[in-house]
């Protein structure tokens, strides 16, 4: 399979994106790592209405930061 990139290889090797790292980098992480910390992520497991043979299907919803409610797909052998 041949790659296509829109640069030289020389170049993607040195390239650090166009935006730079912001000041309050660390800050940011931190901050959103203790929001995350403290959200019940309030689980949820739900068969899935589909199935197979060789594994059990199931919704997984959870509570993300902010309220978000995040819906995931879990398919356990």
């Amino acid at each position: 399979m041949t790659l296509l990139f829109d640069m030289p290889m020389e170049k993607l090797q040195v390239y650090g994106g166009r935006n730079p790292r912001p000041a309050d980098f660390d800050q940011f992480w931190a901050d959103s790592l203790a929001e995350m910390m403290a959200t019940d992520p309030d689980p949820e497991l739900v068969p899935a209405d589909f199935s197979t043979s060789f594994a059990e299907c199931f919704h997984l919803y959870f509570t993300g930061v902010g309220g978000a409610r995040i819906h995931a797909r879990l398919v356990r052998p």
